[in-house]
């Protein structure tokens, strides 16, 4: 009786580790990242002629308005901004400003 309650225990410990160490080894969270490397450059530009918005995904305002428009990754996805303040709001909550991208994309020819 004894073993098997020490086993119980052994075990119940065991699955809590493999559970830590999954946590701990999780992907961080995707981040839209400036385009800087050569190929990710590449990346960008191959997107930019097909990108259905004229104006920041952030702030609403018009690409270009505040200086040269900043490109950004979001994995191989391109995202455009008006600048890079726009690209750490993004990052706080993707999830609020991806529709909008999405639906832009669905309604351009």
């Amino acid at each position: 009786m004894k073993s098997l309650l020490l086993c119980s225990l052994l075990l119940g410990w065991a699955a809590d580790l493999a559970l830590a160490a999954e946590a701990k080894t999780e992907a961080p969270p995707l981040q839209a990242v400036l385009a800087k490397t050569p190929e990710d450059q590449a990346k960008a530009e191959a997107q930019i002629a097909s990108y259905p918005l004229k104006i920041c995904l952030v702030s609403g305002d018009a690409l270009g308005g505040m200086g040269e428009t900043v490109n950004a990754l979001y994995g191989d996805r391109l995202i455009r901004f008006c600048c890079k303040g726009c690209i750490k709001s993004f990052n706080k909550n993707p999830a609020q400003y991806l529709p909008k991208l999405e639906s832009a994309q669905k309604s351009s020819p």
